[in-house]
């Protein structure tokens, strides 16, 4: 795993609130949601299904995530990628749940009728007062699977990538 992968994951793993956006119809949708990261910088999210955001993925599964702290020093994350929804009695459904859900039969109880919105990153920005190497980190992988990061020194170099 490259340096900035794992300062990707490391930043994801310590924060569990971010914004999903998803968009359907000219009709984009922000709502803030609880998530887990899973491997290869999988995000998991738990939901019940009959919000809105479930009819944008239907018809549309490109999504992005924003989060960030409000500590110095100021970072931020934004994350594009597809959503895939797994119900409840999908069979893959326990294998994504985090440990600490499969210990509680409380936390199993509850997940059996939340549905999962499994977040397959294709490309990551982080960004904000970072190393004096560079401003951003950027992270992507390609439909191949092959993996890419980059160090970007300014907002003009960004908005070309």
């Amino acid at each position: 795993m490259g340096k900035i992968k794992q300062e990707i994951e490391k930043y994801l793993k310590k924060h569990k609130y971010c914004v999903l956006c998803t968009s359907s119809n000219d009709d984009p949708r922000a709502t803030s949601v609880r998530y887990e990261v899973g491997e290869d910088l999988t995000v998991i999210i738990y939901s019940e299904n009959y919000t809105k955001k479930f009819n944008h993925l239907k018809k549309n599964k490109k999504v992005a995530l924003a989060l960030h702290n409000q500590r110095m020093p100021y970072k931020g994350l934004q994350l594009w990628g597809t959503a895939e929804i797994i119900s409840p009695d999908d069979p893959r459904h326990f294998e994504y749940l985090p440990k600490r859900a499969k210990k509680s039969e409380k936390m199993m109880e509850a997940c059996k009728v939340l549905n999962l919105i499994i977040v397959k990153p294709e490309r990551i920005v982080m960004l904000g007062q970072l190393s004096s190497s560079g401003r951003y980190l950027l992270w992507t992988k390609d439909k191949k699977g092959k993996e890419k990061e980059r160090v970007v020194k300014t907002a003009i170099e960004m908005s070309k990538l």
